[in-house]
């Protein structure tokens, strides 16, 4: 497959390296954790190490009301976690946890540095006049960074786990496609674009673990990916303390 953008293979590991398993529904934060990660290396602001996932599951299931399954129906509870409140750092959420031996209350501690956006933009394919010009703000967006986005939980998706077709490129059934009503979304963490066989793809971090050693090409051009998210302005700060 020829990939002629992809994130995967920047000089500043902007997308971790690391195969992981989602817990139940938490397609979304894996995705977002990944996200914002890459938002905060291309800042300058961490290196190596990660920004905690579950610090982002345990506030949104405190705060937000996670489904039974940890799952979260809107991107829209997320975008004032992320430009207010801020993810921290996984270790110092681990040292936290380990210092009270249990998961810890909110508001955290003093003096834990904060990550942050300036703005979170949620892009949805129905508020375009058009896929087209909803996969042109798609693949602008991807040109300046690595970016969240979902597609609808489609039957299929199950069927192209268990035999994917020879060009190994994900794309619903026309039934599916007509229907076009399916609530539940699956949220990956988008790193590249190609073309295999005259066939557009978008690669996938997916964080079930399922497909293809964690990764999954799904068909652009027939309005497959119907959310993405922008994260802008990456900054930092500690609470009491002006934001860097």
């Amino acid at each position: 497959m020829d990939l002629f953008i992809t994130w995967e293979n920047d000089a500043n590991h902007l997308v971790d390296d690391i195969e992981w398993i989602q817990i139940h529904g938490t397609c979304w934060a894996y995705s977002l954790r990944r996200h914002m990660n890459a938002a905060c290396r291309i800042a300058n602001l961490i290196d190596a190490e990660s920004l905690s996932l579950a610090y982002l599951v345990n506030y949104m299931r405190m705060t937000s009301g996670l489904s039974d399954t940890l799952g979260l129906s809107s991107f829209d509870p997320v975008r004032p976690f992320l430009m207010l409140e801020g993810m921290v750092l996984d270790d110092d959420y681990r040292m936290l946890f380990a210092q009270f031996m249990r998961i810890p209350e909110l508001p955290l501690p003093r003096g834990i540095r904060r990550f942050v956006v300036t703005d979170m933009i949620i892009h949805s394919l129905d508020h375009y006049q058009s896929n087209q010009d909803f996969e042109q703000a798609f693949v602008s967006a991807m040109n300046h960074s690595p970016i969240t986005a979902a597609i609808p939980n489609y039957p299929s998706i199950l069927s192209f786990i268990a035999n994917p077709p020879q060009n190994n490129i994900y794309a619903p059934t026309l039934l599916e496609l007509l229907f076009d009503d399916y609530p539940n979304l699956h949220v990956m963490f988008a790193t590249g674009r190609g073309i295999y066989q005259g066939v557009p793809f978008v690669r996938f971090r997916d964080s079930s673990g399922l497909i293809n050693g964690g990764f999954m090409n799904v068909e652009m051009g027939k309005g497959i990916i119907v959310k993405f998210v922008e994260l802008i302005g990456a900054c930092h700060y500690v609470i009491g303390a002006e934001m860097i």
